[in-house]
């Protein structure tokens, strides 16, 4: 496996808490010695959004000293899905995906400022869409990655992240491309670039199975795309999480004590298999998003979740690795 440190999705997992208490909550994550990228939505990333104004690096200040990002664009697609169902960079609307194109071109600015600051890529990847949901259209996606290819001189990668696709009877959580179309386009550009981000609670969602994410992964590491791997749960049924097959980044199971988050179907033997179905295919970069409960846990309580978590990720990986030797 790569041997850079792990990304997190602390937005996630301090959701909730007090905006005055963010800069403190992030300060605190420089004692999780395992992670040195963060994953966060692209209006923060680009200073959009009250309290996360850039630095001298071109990155948020709340962003710790030195570390990465890996840029998720999904708030901000599900956000404008809700004002415009044209939206996407899959879309068939002309506007909704000039619209798309534009937002992922912020991010690929971002990730041109921050290198020419830093003499180095601070943005290990760009995560991106293939929405609308229901409608999504391979051919424009397809062209929709290539203007964003033909316009991008820093090399970033453009990393697919898979949401679950339709399925008859249910109403979809995101339902956008299906992970063959989306390898389709990615094969047809041919582009070292371009690749597939595995959110596993994402995949559980789409197959109402632990078993999804493996088969994604496999699918993706066999066709040497696998970009990302971010480990995020799911639950079929109402528990302290919320929702039944929800997409709500809930934690594996044990995070945080034992019985915690029981009803995740996520938990250090699933990591463990879904590490090995990558095979020799590493992925670029992986790590955790995960929530950690009610408004009122506590910041220390959040990070006490994501270290047990945090252990639970690196146990599995050397188990899987191990096992492959």
């Amino acid at each position: 496996m790569t041997g850079a440190g792990l990304v997190l999705g602390a937005y996630a997992l301090f959701a909730g808490r007090e905006p005055d208490e963010l800069p403190d909550a992030y300060r605190a994550l420089d004692a999780l010695s395992d992670v040195d990228a963060l994953e966060i939505p692209l209006e923060n990333a680009v200073g959009a959004t009250p309290g996360w104004e850039a630095g001298t690096d071109g990155l948020p200040t709340l962003v710790p000293e030195g570390w990465d990002l890996v840029i998720t664009c999904i708030p901000t697609v599900v956000g404008r899905l809700s004002a415009d169902a044209n939206y996407g960079l899959a879309s068939t609307d002309a506007d909704g995906r000039a619209a798309a194109v534009e937002d992922v071109r912020r991010a690929l600015t971002l990730a041109q400022r921050a290198a020419d600051l830093a003499g180095r890529q601070r943005i290990r990847a760009i995560e991106i869409n293939s929405a609308p949901t229901g409608t999504a259209s391979v051919g424009e996606f397809e062209r929709s990655l290539t203007q964003l290819l033909e316009s991008d001189p820093t090399g970033t990668t453009l990393a697919v992240e898979h949401c679950d696709a339709p399925r008859p009877g249910r109403r979809p959580e995101k339902g956008f491309l299906e992970l063959h179309a989306e390898l389709t386009v990615i094969d047809a550009l041919a582009d070292p670039r371009l690749g597939v981000t595995v959110n596993w609670g994402r995949s559980a969602i789409e197959g109402r199975s632990a078993e999804t994410p493996e088969e994604h992964v496999r699918m993706a590491a066999e066709r040497g795309r696998l970009a990302g791997l971010i480990f995020s749960g799911a639950t079929p049924a109402p528990g302290t999480s919320g929702v039944g097959w929800q997409d709500g980044h809930i934690a594996p199971r044990g995070a945080g004590g034992d019985g915690a988050w029981s009803e995740s179907l996520l938990g250090p033997e699933e990591m463990r298999r879904t590490f090995a179905a990558a095979g020799s295919s590493a992925p670029s970069y992986r790590g955790l998003k995960v929530t950690a409960g009610p408004p009122s846990r506590t910041v220390a309580e959040r990070l006490e979740v994501a270290r047990d978590a945090i252990a639970m990720l690196l146990d599995a990986e050397r188990q899987a690795a191990g096992a492959a030797q």
